[in-house]
């Protein structure tokens, strides 16, 4: 069982999510529970137009409480451990031609 899961329904929603300012990449997931830095948990997510459920775990590297600054939802972002991880490079295929740098994000 996977403590968190994203379904990103459009390019929109994977842009808010994901967090190239991490050394090697990482998301974001909305959640009403209270995880720690550094605390290691399992995750799943399907990108846009993707049937296919992409697995894996990660260390909290970022933390929204309720009542966040800016109307950010709360949750956590988890890191992606290696580099040259799968995760990253399938993101950023997927956000081409999408993100531009004024869309506001759910961590900065």
């Amino acid at each position: 069982m996977f403590a968190l899961e994203a379904i990103f329904e459009n390019p929109t929603q994977l842009y808010r999510a994901y967090m190239p300012f991490i050394r090697h990449g990482g998301l974001f997931f909305v959640t009403s529970k209270e995880y720690q830095l550094g605390e290691r948990i399992s995750a799943r997510y399907r990108l846009p137009g993707d049937l296919e459920w992409h697995t894996f775990e990660g260390p909290v590297v970022w933390c929204n409480p309720l009542g966040s600054q800016g109307g950010r939802p709360p949750g956590v972002g988890l890191g992606f451990e290696i580099e040259n991880n799968p995760h990253k490079d399938r993101i950023e295929k997927a956000l081409v031609g999408h993100a531009t740098q004024d869309q506001l994000t759910s961590t900065m």
